[in-house]
């Protein structure tokens, strides 16, 4: 790959002219493609049209800004950032893996060990640990839970009233629903001021038919 400081784009021969923030990228592509329908490339472009349609649903809700924070420092947009870390969770159908799924990406430390310690209706309660630097000067970094629902798995639920700092160490979910089979939780850490996020942490909870787990 090389690097001008001319504006172009499009195709000449073999070689590709793209732009990636403001600088004009080459990229050469090979002149002739043999049998470009192979079994495992049509595998790979039907996990790839699965993992564009969840991005897509990010739209909706404040997730698409934290990967453009996320992508802020890199030679990539928040789009491709997330494709990367996250097509391995997809099939050719649907999100197959939840627990291999980052919801968010980010530079603050994530949360270490996350755990239910106890569940009702509609809440649970989460519990996980801290690194040393956690404790002190990201103490007061917020709480943020989204959910994912075993009816909507492409329909990602920010939810509301979360309460908890990374120095609690602990948190009482309001889960906003009971009739569901299982819930996909995915737990990450937002600065005071809004401008950083965490990596997201998974948990994965149990419906009403689902084992209980007493509170501690």
């Amino acid at each position: 790959m090389a690097k001008t400081e001319n504006l172009l784009q499009g195709r000449l021969g073999n070689l590709i002219f793209y732009q990636v923030k403001g600088v004009t990228r080459i990229r050469s592509v090979p002149l002739m493609v043999r049998n470009p329908e192979t079994p495992a490339q049509q595998a790979v472009r039907k996990r790839l049209i699965v993992s564009v349609q969840f991005y897509r649903r990010l739209k909706d809700t404040p997730l698409k800004a934290v990967w453009q924070v996320a992508a802020r420092d890199t030679l990539v947009n928040g789009y491709n950032l997330f494709l990367k870390r996250n097509i391995h969770a997809f099939n050719d159908r649907t999100l197959s893996t939840p627990s291999a799924l980052s919801m968010t990406c980010g530079n603050l430390p994530r949360m270490n060990d996350l755990r239910m310690t106890g569940r009702s209706d509609r809440t649970v309660t989460l519990a996980w640990n801290n690194s040393l630097e956690a404790d002190g000067r990201t103490a007061a970094d917020r709480l943020q839970v989204v959910a994912l629902f075993d009816q909507r798995m492409y329909s990602p639920v920010w939810l509301k009233g979360v309460q908890a700092c990374r120095g609690d160490r602990k948190a009482v979910i309001d889960l906003e629903q009971e009739n569901f089979h299982q819930a996909h939780l995915y737990c990450f850490f937002r600065s005071p001021d809004g401008g950083a996020f965490s990596a997201s942490a998974y948990v994965c909870v149990p419906g009403n038919g689902g084992q209980k787990v007493p509170e501690v």
